[in-house]
């Protein structure tokens, strides 16, 4: 018998990672609707070469591409056959979660919310279908305070546990070096509107002393590259696996999302000892101690930004980059995982 049956999108590093460690303590078998995705910030982001438990895959392909009669088909062979204690759904967006919520056994159902309060309408009848989902669900494993907010809106009473995490992230070898501040910020991630790039290049264009590295491609890249000065820097995206050399070529990492369900990003620059300045809207500030680790700011208020960036000298840089060293990325990854047990 499983554990549980966990039903997510695609096989995402972080989501494979999460799932490794899981199966060593309990019986799982986890169920992809798809391969892959043409919404990805690199070619490496999914993968099933490491996998180390059960899974099945209902389509071969892009995500975005499938077909959801046959995918529904395949899952209800699935779920049929076998015997399970627990059946986790990764979302409310997909017609495959509603099938199996609403034809399984309540008891049973749990959701991984990574939905916040912030992107997620919760009046109206967006809100009054949010709500049916829920009560079909008996435990949701919210990760984080943005999250807990939403399910309060929602009026959800079940049982809710707090992962502060959406996965684990690749935790290659690298050798630590204490760095001097020398005023180098970077970002990472999709040039989009609500990643609120426009801002940042906003503020640092009126710092022609501190440099701004943007990694990623996205539908905003041109526009960005328009108007941004020389002390702003952009690089297509780039695979996983060679990030290490951005994160140590770097002292601070900024993002500045208008909204974020989590920002696994964020725990990347932990990784690589990186102090983080992060928007108070995304779901990551659950681990952002404000002036130990990070500050924690206002993401449309650029004179906010711009102060937190003109305060910070070498020696603020040593004491941010102590509290990151202080922070144990393996001890919150273990207490994630341990939720699910």
């Amino acid at each position: 018998m499983y554990d549980y049956i966990i039903v997510t999108h695609i096989p995402a590093f972080y989501k494979v990672n999460l799932y490794n460690e899981l199966a060593k303590k309990c019986n799982i078998l986890v169920v992809f609707i798809a391969t892959d995705t043409n919404e990805k910030r690199a070619d490496d982001f999914t993968t099933l070469k490491n996998a180390d438990f059960n899974y099945e895959l209902l389509s071969d392909g892009d995500f975005q591409s499938r077909d959801i009669k046959v995918t529904i088909m395949k899952l209800r062979s699935i779920v049929k056959k076998s015997q399970y204690k627990r059946l986790l759904v990764s979302g409310w967006d997909l017609q495959e979660f509603w099938y199996l919520v609403m034809l399984y056994p309540r008891a049973k159902n749990c959701l991984a919310l990574e939905s916040t309060i912030l992107e997620s309408h919760t009046k109206g009848i967006k809100g009054w279908i949010k709500r049916v989902f829920l009560s079909q669900i008996s435990t949701v494993f919210a990760s984080g305070n943005l999250h807990i907010k939403l399910l309060s809106a929602l009026n959800y009473r079940g049982k809710i546990l707090i992962t502060k995490g959406v996965g684990i992230i690749n935790k290659p070898n690298f050798i630590a070096q204490k760095k001097e501040y020398q005023k180098r910020f970077l970002y990472i991630g999709r040039l989009s509107k609500v990643k609120n790039i426009e801002t940042m290049i906003k503020v640092f264009n009126g710092l022609p002393n501190y440099h701004l590295t943007i990694v990623g491609d996205g539908e905003e890249k041109n526009y960005l590259q328009s108007i941004a000065q020389t002390n702003i820097v952009f690089k297509s995206a780039i695979q996983n696996a060679k990030l290490a050399a951005e994160f140590l070529a770097q002292d601070i990492f900024i993002l500045a999302s208008i909204s974020e369900p989590w920002g696994l990003v964020v725990e990347e620059a932990f990784y690589f000892g990186l102090p983080v300045i992060v928007s108070k809207n995304c779901g990551c500030v659950a681990l952002v101690e404000n002036g130990v680790n990070g500050f924690v700011f206002e993401p449309l208020d650029t004179t906010e930004m711009q102060d937190l960036i003109l305060k910070l000298d070498d020696v603020m840089y040593q004491e941010l980059s102590e509290g990151v060293r202080r922070f144990s990325l393996d001890k919150k990854d273990k207490q994630q995982v341990a939720c699910y047990l």
